[in-house]
């Protein structure tokens, strides 16, 4: 069963690549690209430093992490930018990743997201949160936390890279990426230990 989920995530990320390059060409591959790097470390950092949670057993494995830990970001992010750029739209023109209605509406999105994945992977046996995590109905409440925070951050990282990046600006927002992904699970670690989460 637990492959069959493995499975279906893949596939889920593929559809949303092709849908990215569908409407937004190289940019749009770009922008999984640096979803999946950040994903990949993040996800492996979180496995390796034993940090907020453990996996449970998977076939798929991306180094310390499973692959469906590294690509779920990927395309649960880019969904959210989807509802997000719907939500906040105002004319004709799509928001910019850095407004606050695009930025609110897709921490929403991943707040709503983490209510239906967490209870799943509870159920499913293919996470477990530290012991003494506080949370209600299967939701952790450092994970309301955790979605939007680099969710957000992501965008306005990417942001950031949009004009029409040279290598060297590609090679600062990778840096960029990549310590945002470390921060970031560290960060929550400290913040859950702090509230006693």
């Amino acid at each position: 069963m637990v492959l069959l989920v493995e499975l279906v995530t893949l596939g889920s990320f593929l559809v949303c690549v092709l849908h990215a390059l569908a409407v937004k060409g190289r940019d749009g591959i770009w922008f999984f690209g640096a979803l999946l790097g950040l994903g990949l470390v993040r996800e492996n950092f979180v496995a390796w430093y034993r940090l907020l949670y453990e996996y449970g057993e998977f076939t798929l494995q991306a180094g310390f992490a499973p692959v469906i830990g590294a690509v779920i970001w990927g395309y649960s992010i880019y969904l959210a930018s989807v509802w997000a750029e719907v939500v906040a739209a105002r004319g004709t023109e799509p928001p910019r990743p850095n407004s606050i209605g695009f930025l609110f509406a897709a921490a929403l999105f991943m707040m709503a997201l983490a209510c239906f994945y967490e209870p799943f992977l509870q159920l499913m046996g293919m996470a477990r949160w530290q012991e003494g995590t506080r949370s209600t109905g299967g939701v952790p409440w450092i994970a309301l936390v955790g979605y939007p925070s680099l969710t957000v951050g992501f965008f306005l990282a990417w942001e950031w890279s949009r004009q029409r990046p040279s290598w060297s600006r590609l090679g600062r927002l990778t840096a960029a990426l990549l310590s945002l992904a470390f921060v970031h699970a560290i960060g929550l670690q400290a913040l859950k230990e702090l509230l006693g989460w």
